[in-house]
């Protein structure tokens, strides 16, 4: 069945749009390099040094993740070599390569140029797109993969371009190598599939045929992650059935035998955790209707187009929402969903801003407003060491989370240097966090293997370090046996089950938790089995 090219505009003021959509996302990307290159003054947060731990150790898989977000890091490191720009440079990559693909999709629906530099402005000033086009975490090479993915599902769907399935998988598989709930993008696009085919009377067998490869591609693409999961008995699940308490997971089980336990601060902070994180752009969200002005450049109809970009969001939106019934989601799981809805913004703005009436002017403030919180969060963002400082609002920042790590390291140093010069042998170092531990590995002197002992401490849950050789402390402990060592979290009680002999150092210098203190260990014993028993928490 032949398909109908959407009637894009060729004007002036369409070229002017053209080049200022490529010159806003490739401009942001040098601005972005630019900053974290020779102006940032943040050190790497917990998850960004935990996974640049796992870029020190390639693998097929991960126990929480799979192995896309170390091999994008490592890829970095080695060709601009180990230091923060390098380890952040993929996530400034990833916002570029993501805002191209929402503009795209946006120019798909629409068939303007306009309409894509919307689209794109619209993603690259949300707070929370933000936020991840300067942190290297799972969410930014995730959040490009999404648009990928919605843009070739696009393309196959309301273009009929079939060879474009292909796409869609290999964007699904390569996104959930980095996180797997990017596999809730296909149920949408598999219901709006089904429903083209149905209303277009198209063939069964062409759409069957069409998500069958993209089932392959993907399916191919996530080949390391299911050979990693199946030598070592799918941990990853278990990690995941941990989140939400229950039975078979790796936390202890919060929901189950002893009934459903649920707040409704769960949801409710949750809800205002998203409106904070997306703002003003919410307003821009909701539905296009038929025969709105300017709507004549569309693929199929104006319907069709929305019921896709509303489809694709819709799955991990919900997702999150039910989940809060048992537990409270971290805010930025489900924003994923919003990027579909930003083309859903930028083609309301594109065609509704310039008429006349209540809804053109309603559109134009919230765009407004769009615009002014996008730019506020811009400026914010690199002075957030004096925003900080600021009355009220200020004590809410935890400022220590994106300055301290290289002064913790320095403490550690010193202390260490003092149980050398003491005993003279060289002192290992521990800690109880995984995050901690890693932000140690990146910035001690010579970068040297540190430890995690959350597993065996208070009946912690397992983590990545537990899986590699010369970190799983079953394994090596017997190598540490009679060395000193510098420790971080827990109790002197804790330590003292370990220790020969254990001084308390007090909270590392640029250290924001009160509750995680470092101690001197002299004549490390190792772990009893089974670790040590548990202590009140707030310890750890």
């Amino acid at each position: 069945m032949s398909h109908r090219e959407p009637p894009y505009i060729q004007t002036e003021s369409e070229q002017r749009a053209k080049w200022l959509f490529w010159g806003v996302v490739l401009g942001v990307l040098v601005l972005r390099a630019v900053y974290l290159k020779w102006f940032c003054p943040f050190t790497l947060v917990e998850d960004e040094a935990h996974y640049w731990e796992w870029s020190r150790r390639l693998g097929l898989s991960y126990y929480t993740k799979g192995p896309g977000v170390a091999w994008v890091i490592a890829a970095s490191t080695w060709a601009f070599g180990v230091s923060e720009f390098a380890v952040r440079l993929p996530a400034v990559i990833a916002g570029s390569v993501a805002a191209g693909f929402v503009g795209g999709l946006g120019r798909l629906m629409a068939g303007t140029w306009r309409a894509a530099l919307l689209s794109a402005a619209c993603f690259l000033l949300l707070p929370a797109f933000q936020v991840l086009g300067l942190t290297m975490t799972i969410d930014g090479p995730y959040a490009a993969c999404w648009a990928a993915a919605a843009y070739a599902g696009w393309r196959a769907i309301g273009r009929g371009e079939r060879a474009w399935w292909v796409g869609f998988g290999v964007a699904v598989g390569v996104g959930a190598l980095f996180k797997y709930t990017i596999l809730l993008i296909v149920p949408g696009v598999v219901l709006c599939a089904v429903l083209r085919a149905a209303r277009r009377r198209e063939g069964w067998a062409s759409t069957a045929m069409g998500l069958g490869v993209a089932a392959v591609a993907a399916a191919v693409c996530l080949l390391p992650v299911i050979v990693w999961n199946a030598e070592r008995g799918w941990p990853t699940v278990r990690h995941l059935l941990g989140h939400l308490g229950v039975a078979g997971g790796d936390m202890p089980v919060t929901q189950g035998s002893g009934g459903w336990k649920y707040s409704p601060m769960w949801t409710l902070t949750h809800i205002g955790t998203q409106i904070g994180l997306v703002g003003p752009a919410l307003l821009l969200m909701g539905w296009l209707p038929r025969g709105a002005e300017g709507t004549r450049g569309i693929d199929l109809s104006v319907r069709e187009g929305v019921e896709y970009l509303y489809a694709v969001g819709a799955p991990v939106l919900a997702f999150y929402l039910a989940l809060t019934l048992v537990t409270l989601p971290e805010g930025n799981w489900p924003i994923a969903g919003y990027m579909s809805l930003c083309v859903l913004a930028g083609w309301r703005v594109s065609h509704m801003a310039m008429g006349e009436g209540v809804r053109a002017r309603f559109v134009r403030v919230a765009w407004r407003g769009v615009v002014a919180m996008g730019v506020i969060v811009a400026a914010a963002l690199p002075s957030l060491s004096l925003v900080a400082r600021l009355p009220l609002i200020g004590g809410a920042i935890p400022i220590h989370r994106f300055t301290g790590a290289k002064d913790m390291a320095a403490h550690v140093d010193r202390i260490g240097a003092s149980l050398r010069e003491e005993t003279g042998e060289e002192p290992f170092v521990m800690a109880v966090h995984y995050g901690r531990a890693s932000q140690l590995a990146f910035y001690l002197a010579g970068r040297p293997v540190v430890y995690c002992a959350g597993s065996l401490v208070q009946q912690g849950r397992r983590t990545q370090y537990d899986f590699w050789e010369d970190t799983d402390l079953s394994r090596v402990q017997g190598l540490l046996v009679g060395r000193p060592g510098v420790v971080v979290g827990a109790t002197a009680r804790v330590w003292s089950s370990v220790f020969d002999a254990v001084r308390d150092e007090g909270r590392l210098d640029g250290d924001g938790k009160r509750a995680r203190p470092a101690f001197g260990g002299v004549g490390f014993r190792g772990f009893p089995e089974g670790g040590v028993p548990d202590e009140p928490a707030g310890h750890r």
